[in-house]
C-alpha cells in the first residue's frame, strides 16, 4: 500500500469519527444500526480498515449525510 493510500485510508477514519462523534452515537449503536461490529468501526476510524463503496454508503445514511458529502470531506483532509 502507497502512502497516499494510507493517507486516504486515514483521512476517511478521522472524518467518519468526526461525524459520528458530531452526531453523538456511539460506535457500538452505528455499527448495530448497519448491521457490522464496533471493532470494525475502530478499525475504520483508527485507519486500520477500508471502507467498501457499499460501507460508505450506509454510513454515510446512518449519519445523515451525503455518501458525496462524506468523500468531500475525505478529500479536503487529505489535502491538509
Amino acid at each position: 500500500m502507497s502512502k497516499e493510500d494510507q493517507k486516504i485510508i486515514i483521512a476517511f477514519g478521522q472524518v467518519l469519527k468526526k461525524k459520528r462523534l458530531e452526531t453523538g452515537i456511539s460506535q457500538e449503536k452505528l455499527a448495530f444500526n448497519i448491521d457490522s461490529h464496533f471493532t470494525h468501526i475502530s478499525r475504520l476510524e483508527n485507519g486500520h480498515k477500508q471502507p467498501t463503496l457499499t460501507m460508505i454508503f450506509k454510513l454515510s445514511k446512518e449519519l445523515g449525510i451525503e455518501p458525496s458529502d462524506l468523500i468531500a470531506e475525505v478529500q479536503k483532509e487529505t489535502s491538509k
